[in-house]
């Protein structure tokens, strides 16, 4: 293995990976700012938890992301649920962007029942082993993928929280010609898989909670993650 600088030549390919990887999210995030004029409307939520930022010597145990932008759109049965600090463009801003791939299953599941964002490798294998069984990305059987962005809290970061993990409930969905109303509320967990070093050290990552009610507006078609 070339150890060359004190940095492995799979530590340079993963962050080749993840440093592409990021940059196609950034060109979703700024598509999905069209949004902006069409797809927004008043509503009610937050944002809060834990994050560990190294990047801009943060840690904080109290971080509340005071979102009051509230943006959905909906292609092809799939929704595109945004919850952003501001109506800023996104890399500007702080703000959760969650996918829901499937909306006709999860809407005939019920507002009752709590759904799981899986990654693979498990978040909970990755800080105990780190790159050995690859990259944590969300699962193909999950019914959601979600990604966080902390662009206000955070200018210039690298951070590449792409795939989060954990759990979402959703109330009320988007329902074409039958339900405007966007309810729910989640658990999730992210971690940037380049930087971990040992479990006791797995890199920048957050715990966040969260709930939203709004209703959607009608906006351009969405474009779903690659």
């Amino acid at each position: 293995m070339n150890t060359e600088n004190g940095f492995s030549s799979t530590n340079h390919v993963l962050c080749t990976v993840m440093i592409v990887r990021t940059q196609v999210i950034m060109v979703f995030l700024w598509a999905l700012s069209g949004i902006v004029a069409c797809s927004t409307g008043a509503g009610e939520g937050r944002i809060w938890g834990s994050v560990y930022l190294p990047d801009c010597d943060l840690e904080k145990d109290a971080f509340d992301m005071e979102i009051d932008f509230f943006a959905a759109d909906y292609f092809d049965n799939t929704l595109s649920i945004r919850l952003q600090r501001s109506g800023q463009d996104p890399i500007f801003s702080d703000g959760l962007i969650l996918l829901i791939r499937d909306v006709k299953e999860v809407a005939a599941a019920g507002g009752e029942v709590e759904h799981e964002i899986a990654v693979e490798p498990s978040l909970e294998a990755f800080k105990e082993n780190g790159v050995v069984d690859g990259i944590p990305r969300t699962a193909a059987n999950s019914s959601a993928r979600v990604t966080l962005y902390l662009n206000g809290t955070c200018p210039g970061n690298r951070l590449a929280f792409t795939d989060g993990a954990g759990v979402y409930q959703l109330t009320h969905i988007y329902i074409p010609g039958k339900q405007k109303r966007i309810k729910g509320s989640f658990h999730l967990e992210f971690i940037d898989p380049r930087f971990w070093e040992s479990p006791e050290d797995f890199g920048p990552h957050a715990r966040l909670s969260g709930e939203f009610d709004f209703n959607y507006t009608r906006g351009r078609p969405a474009q779903t993650f690659p």
